[in-house]
C-alpha cells in the first residue's frame, strides 16, 4: 500500500511540474500572439486577455439633449463609454484607428439611424479586421523583402563559415594530439563569451578596408567568430564518439582521408552539424545591434523591425513585427528538428 501511495505521489508531482513548466512557456507566447492581434484599445486593457478577440460586443446610445452618439464597449457585465461624437467620419476613424474595425461612413450613418430609433442603448457586434496590425507593419516597413533576403544571405554565410572552420577545428581537436590542445580548446570557449557587437567595432575597420561594409557577408564574418568556437565544441564531442576504427578501416580499403570524411565521419556527425547550424542561424537571424553598426542602406529584417516599430509606444505593432521575424526561424527549426532529436539520442517529443 505504501508503495502504491509513493508511486501515485511521484506521478502527481511529475505531472504538476510538467504542467507548470508548460504553462510558464506557453502562456507568455500565447499572450504575445494575442497582443500582436490586439487593437490599440485592447492593448492597454486590464486584465489582459489570453486569447485574441474576433469582434466587440458594443452598444450605441443616442443623446437627445446634445444631439450626438456615444459608443460603448462591453467590459465584463457592464459597458464602458469610449467615444462620443456626432460626426460620422470621426466615429469611422475611431473604429479604424483604435478598434481595428473597418466601417465606412455610410455604415456608421446606418448605425446612428438605428440608435436614434432605439430607446436607450442599441446593442450591436463590431467585427475586427484581424490582421490589420500586420498590414500596418508591412506598410510602415518599406523594403521588407529586400531585408528578408539580406537576413537569409547573412544567415547562410554565417552557417557556411561556422561549419567549415568550426567543424574542421572540432575534428582536429577530436582526432589529433598536439601541445597546447587543451589551452586552445579553452581559448575557443573564451571567444564564445564575447558578444558579436563587441567584435563588430574593431572588425568594422578591416571590413571597410576590404570594401565589404554594408553587405551580408560582412555581417556573417562578425556573427561567425563566436559561432566557430561553439561549432568546434559541439562537433569535437561528437567526433570523439565516432569510432576511429571505422575511419581506419575505410583508409585500409583505399579511401583517401577526404573520402573517408565525406562517406563515414560527416554522415555520422550530421546531427551535430545541423545543431551547430541552428545556433549559427539564430545568432545571425535575431541580431539587430550588430546590423545597426555594420549596415547602412541594406538592413536585415531584424534591424528593419527595430527601426519600424522600435520607437512605438503601443505594444501591438512591435509584437506583430516580432511575430513576422519569428516565423522564418520557426520554419528552419521545424525543418531540422528530426536531426536535433537524433543528437539527443532519438528522444521522442
Amino acid at each position: 500500500m505504501s508503495g502504491l501511495k509513493g508511486g501515485l505521489w511521484s506521478r502527481s508531482v511529475f505531472w504538476l511540474v510538467l504542467v507548470t513548466v508548460c504553462l510558464m512557456v506557453l502562456l507568455p507566447i500565447l499572450y504575445f500572439l494575442t497582443i500582436s492581434f490586439a487593437s490599440n484599445y485592447e492593448a492597454y486593457q486590464f486584465p489582459a486577455k489570453i486569447l485574441p478577440t474576433l469582434s466587440y460586443r458594443a452598444g450605441i446610445r443616442y443623446n437627445a439633449d446634445s444631439d450626438n452618439y456615444t459608443l460603448l464597449l462591453a467590459k465584463g457585465a457592464d459597458y464602458e463609454a469610449v467615444k462620443t461624437t456626432s460626426d460620422r467620419m470621426d466615429m469611422s476613424m475611431y473604429f479604424k484607428s483604435q478598434l481595428n474595425v473597418i466601417l465606412s461612413e455610410s455604415s456608421v450613418a446606418d448605425l446612428f439611424s438605428k440608435a436614434r430609433q432605439t430607446p436607450g442603448m442599441m446593442e450591436t457586434r463590431l467585427r475586427k479586421n484581424f490582421f490589420r496590425n500586420y498590414v500596418i507593419f508591412f506598410i510602415l516597413a518599406d523594403g521588407t523583402m529586400a531585408a528578408l533576403m539580406n537576413s537569409l544571405e547573412a544567415a547562410g554565410w554565417t552557417i557556411l563559415i561556422s561549419l567549415i572552420l568550426g567543424g574542421s577545428t572540432g575534428y582536429i581537436l577530436a582526432r589529433f594530439r598536439f601541445r597546447g590542445r587543451e589551452s586552445f580548446s579553452a581559448t575557443l570557449l573564451v571567444v564564445r563569451m564575447f558578444p558579436a557587437v563587441s567584435l563588430s567595432l574593431p572588425l568594422v575597420i578591416y571590413i571597410m578596408k576590404m570594401n565589404l561594409y554594408d553587405t551580408p557577408l560582412s555581417l556573417a564574418i562578425v556573427y561567425a567568430v563566436p559561432n566557430i568556437a561553439l561549432t568546434a565544441w559541439i562537433t569535437s564531442s561528437i567526433f570523439k564518439g565516432i569510432s576511429v576504427e571505422l575511419e581506419e578501416a575505410a583508409m585500409i580499403f583505399g579511401a583517401t582521408r577526404l573520402r573517408m570524411l565525406m562517406t563515414i565521419t560527416f554522415p555520422l556527425a550530421f546531427p551535430a552539424i545541423v545543431a551547430s547550424s541552428l545556433y549559427a542561424f539564430l545568432a545571425a537571424w535575431n541580431d539587430s545591434i550588430t546590423a545597426l553598426i555594420m549596415t547602412n542602406e541594406n538592413p536585415t529584417l531584424a534591424l528593419l523591425v527595430y527601426r519600424t516599430v522600435g520607437s512605438s509606444t503601443i505594444p501591438n505593432l512591435p509584437a506583430a513585427g516580432a511575430v513576422v521575424l519569428l516565423i522564418p526561424s520557426l520554419v528552419f527549426t521545424f525543418i531540422i528538428k528530426d536531426y536535433i532529436k537524433q543528437l539527443w539520442g532519438g528522444a521522442k517529443i
